[in-house]
């Protein structure tokens, strides 16, 4: 199986605050706060999802995150 050494994997750590401003560090661009595109791509035989974000407007915040599938 090949790995993706570009994606990270999903830390709860970097998300503080009340529900509204998580929401806002997951779904908009940190530098234009522009709302970002995301793909996802499953892998079911080892558990994870792969999430990719985009930000369409400036193209500066790009993530790449693996999350497992419980």
């Amino acid at each position: 199986m090949a790995y993706d050494y570009d994606f990270k994997k999903e830390s709860y750590l970097e998300y503080y605050g009340d529900e509204v401003q998580v929401k806002k560090i997951i779904n908009k661009c940190k530098y234009c706060g522009s709302s970002l595109v995301f793909a996802h791509s499953c892998d079911f035989k080892n558990l994870t999802m792969r999430e990719s974000a985009d930000c369409p407007s400036c193209e500066g915040d790009t993530r790449k995150t693996v999350h497992p599938i419980n």
